[in-house]
């Protein structure tokens, strides 16, 4: 399993992001362009990570809820602490890529930022600056 330039695993890495990925239901040109930013910012070979995200988003795909929510608890725990936030911004950023947050996406994000140790008011921040960066997002309430 390679690591991350740090101590994160790449699959760890990948769950989460497919997971993020999944929270609006579809892997779009954005989000593959912003992949491989978070690759290149990572230091990890984009194809390997691109690889990891295609084969949990397969995994996260046919899970319900419930399971989806496990799936992200168990990957979250293996993040390591100092890492967390660098990872939690990345997620954002795939999140937020297509120009619109949901409040499913949100819940999503909340509780990735929890199960890594992020305090709420800490994650919420970090939301609301990316949001202020990006120029056109649209938040829906729904």
């Amino acid at each position: 399993d390679c690591l991350v330039d740090m101590n994160t695993s790449v699959k760890d890495l990948a769950a989460l992001m497919a997971t993020a990925i999944w929270a609006d239901g579809e892997f779009d040109e954005a989000e593959k362009i912003v992949l491989g930013t978070i690759a290149e910012a990572f230091e990890i070979e984009e194809v390997s990570l691109q690889k990891e995200v295609d084969a949990s988003l397969a995994e996260v795909q046919s899970m319900n809820e419930d399971e989806v929510n496990d799936y992200l608890l168990s990957h979250s725990a293996e993040i390591e602490d100092e890492e967390a936030e660098m990872i939690f911004e990345a997620l954002l950023e795939i999140v937020l890529c297509d120009g619109e947050l949901s409040s499913e996406e949100v819940d999503n994000l909340m509780a990735m930022a929890s199960a890594m140790g992020i305090d709420d008011s800490r994650a919420i921040l970090m939301l609301v600056d990316m949001v202020k960066e990006e120029e056109d997002c649209v938040v829906r309430f729904n």
